[in-house]
């Protein structure tokens, strides 16, 4: 497997050509230096999903972790494990047979002002096979695009919209709600349609499940801009899959990422444990200067 030679503390192997790297070597609760941490985060800027490998954590380890990286960005829906204000549990039981939470294209809380920077998914009990996790690249989807379309993407924004998010995870009966469904449905955000990201100067497209329209626009003229970004976002070639193994800590750069979760575990347990890294107020992507020409900078 390809070694990504900029991290020497720990390896850090590509999972494609444009999205996700698996880390290996690195026991994240043995408390590791302050420059390990920051490696681990220059990974994941770079690399937007981390798969780190081979951990042993307790919730108690995961939010140690997690807020070293940075303060808990608060979640309005789920109602957090006890003894705890910052770490949810998820568990599927081998008989469920409902559909799996997040079993579709989506970025975790987008309609807050400032969405999770950082999404942390701890497998505590994890399936021998199935459960992969799908992620797609924001980023790419932005360099997919034609001038034009930028041009007129440049200085749009879009109404992100919690409306239907307390439905849908009111569907399983295995997770703690904490707000109610009016609190959540009439939640609204606003954020550029082009945004930079801010460790590495790169635009991405902010599109996902829950942009309504654009702001000045109504939900009918929005809609065939907003469908056709969210199409252009599910390319292929713009993709990761996780595979899953026991002790997998999955890290993911939220706001530059779509993920769906894969529910093809039926008959099997899965216990995960979530929390977040606090975000940022979305930043709009400037202008792109244009090309010079070699003999006009000659």
């Amino acid at each position: 497997m390809l070694r990504d030679p900029n991290f020497q503390r720990f390896e850090v192997n590509p999972l494609t050509g444009v999205l996700g790297a698996e880390v290996r070597g690195l026991d994240l609760a043995a408390a590791p230096d302050a420059a390990t941490l920051a490696d681990l985060r220059r990974a994941l800027d770079q690399h937007l999903v981390v798969a780190v490998r081979d951990q042993k954590f307790t919730p108690t380890d995961l939010h140690v972790v997690a807020r070293r990286l940075g303060p808990y960005s608060g979640n309005p829906v789920h109602t957090p494990l006890e003894g705890f204000d910052d770490v949810v549990r998820f568990a599927r039981e081998a008989d469920d047979t409902d559909n799996v939470i997040g079993d579709h294209w989506h970025m975790d809380l987008a309609w807050l002002p400032k969405p999770p920077g950082i999404v942390m998914l701890y497998g505590d009990v994890i399936p021998p096979v199935g459960g992969d996790t799908c992620f797609t690249s924001l980023i790419q989807t932005y360099r997919g695009l034609s001038e034009g379309m930028k041009s007129l993407l440049r200085g749009l924004t879009g109404v992100h919209s919690g409306r239907g998010v307390y439905a849908i995870n009111a569907k399983s009966g295995r997770l703690g709600l904490q707000a109610t469904n009016d609190a959540v449905d009439s939640a609204e955000a606003e954020h550029p349609v082009l945004c930079v990201q801010p460790a590495t100067g790169r635009p991405y497209v902010l599109v996902n499940s829950v942009i309504r329209r654009f702001k000045g626009m109504t939900e009918a003229e929005s809609k065939p801009i907003i469908d056709y970004l969210f199409n252009q976002a599910l390319k292929p070639e713009y993709m990761c899959r996780v595979r899953w193994e026991q002790g997998t800590l999955l890290m993911w750069a939220n706001p530059m990422l779509m993920h769906s979760a894969i529910g093809d575990y039926s008959g099997y347990r899965r216990v995960t444990y979530r929390t977040t890294v606090e975000g940022w107020t979305q930043v709009a992507a400037p202008a792109e200067r244009p090309a010079v020409a070699a003999s006009q900078a000659a």
